[in-house]
């Protein structure tokens, strides 16, 4: 993980899309719509009409046609089978089912959770909103910032920005070189070697990115690279600038990877104290829960094997727009658990609003070693500074 402070990329955080670009997008997106039926229709045909005009696939309960339906009950298989999840709360809660105790609603959102959908929420001229949907939106909001629309007009076009907006940050994924955070719009890895293709208009990070150029018969080894679910080190071979209109301009980067070794110990070794046996899950779980919500170690002396970077360091240095700084943080706790070999993948993070000074977070990974003790998912969740 990059000790020195981060360049960040901020002049692209925010990539206008044209309505083909978004319409390519969303043509293979399912979008669940979720709410209670009474008192919502007008708002719940905006939001379909929305969707379809985008190009996305609405999923919705009155379009569920030619099956045994209620449309009380919670349809599951369809939030599981969709790739976003849209909220609409209004004042009702719903009835609750029971044998979970929860509303078709709130089932459904929790299912998006579980099966890491995007998933993006709005009240809907909500003005006595109490009891258990008072409780439900208040759960909500512990990871979400919900918007509030007053009309259905203005729903549909909430609803069209959100999706351009996460249009935008599937299309031009972010990624770490270095110290270097940018934007890219193509990312190639064959295993063996990285192409990376990105539009900067940063002059910092345009400068940065021209300096890792080889000079010569040198380049510069152990260079860090974080996209998606790979972190890796490779060494830059090539740097191409091609200058765009106005201040863009578009780099293409190519890297060679280096061999992956994640022999360290502190990912294979166990731990026992006092009779009980601490698996390399179980220290990793312990190195997270110190660096991100400083909670104590259980371990007198533990040799260092719940050391572990606080991978949020650079961001409280670096001045990153609240919508990229989720994306970003992500970059980093691959670059912690995967590229430690700690984990094989971070399944879900969860980053809440800003709260005086603090924020919940929730963080899910598979351990590299899913046999025995570590089998399955683990996941931690608290209150974090950020």
């Amino acid at each position: 993980m990059t000790e020195h402070p981060l360049i960040v990329d901020r002049a692209t955080t925010a990539i206008s899309l044209s309505d083909d670009e978004v319409r390519g997008w969303a043509a293979s997106r399912r979008v669940f719509v979720s709410s209670v039926i009474e008192g919502m229709g007008e708002a719940r045909r905006a939001a379909v009409e929305t969707l379809s005009r985008i190009g996305a696939e609405p999923v919705w309960f009155e379009g569920m046609g030619g099956r045994d339906q209620d449309a009380e009950r919670a349809y599951l298989g369809e939030v599981a089978a969709s790739d976003i999840y849209v909220g609409l709360l209004g004042d009702r809660y719903g009835r609750p089912d029971p044998s979970t105790g929860y509303s078709a609603t709130h089932a459904e959102y929790l299912h998006a959770l579980d099966t890491g959908l995007r998933i993006a929420i709005w009240t809907v001229d909500a003005n006595d909103m109490v009891g258990h949907q008072r409780d439900f939106l208040n759960e909500v909001r512990t990871y979400f910032v919900t918007g509030n629309a007053e009309s259905p007009d203005e729903l549909a076009v909430e609803i069209e920005a959100r999706l351009r907006q996460m249009a935008a940050e599937e299309l031009a994924p972010w990624c770490i070189l270095g110290d270097v955070v940018f934007r890219a719009s193509e990312i190639i890895d064959d295993g063996r070697t990285v192409s990376i293709v990105a539009l900067v208009r940063d002059q910092d990070v345009g400068h940065a990115l021209t300096a890792m150029r080889p000079t010569g018969q040198f380049r510069q080894p152990g260079m860090r690279i974080v996209f998606g679910d790979t972190a890796a080190n490779g060494s830059v071979s090539s740097v191409e600038v091609t200058q765009s209109s106005g201040a863009t301009r578009r780099f293409h980067l190519s890297l060679e990877r280096e061999q992956a070794d994640f022999s360290s110990p502190m990912t294979e070794m166990s731990y026992t104290v006092n009779g009980r046996n601490y698996s390399p899950g179980d220290l990793t779980e312990i190195a997270l829960r110190r660096v991100l919500f400083d909670e104590p170690s259980p371990f007198q002396h533990d040799l260092g094997f719940t050391e572990m970077p606080d991978p949020m360091t650079p961001l409280r240095n670096a001045a990153i727009q609240e919508e990229s700084l989720r994306p970003v943080l992500r970059l980093l706790l691959i670059d912690s658990l995967i590229g430690s070999g700690r984990a094989s993948r971070v399944t879900k993070l969860l980053l809440g609003p800003r709260a005086n000074g603090v924020r919940k977070l929730l963080v899910e990974w598979e351990p590299r070693n899913r046999s025995g003790p570590d089998h399955g998912r683990r996941s931690i969740e608290g209150v974090c500074r950020l």
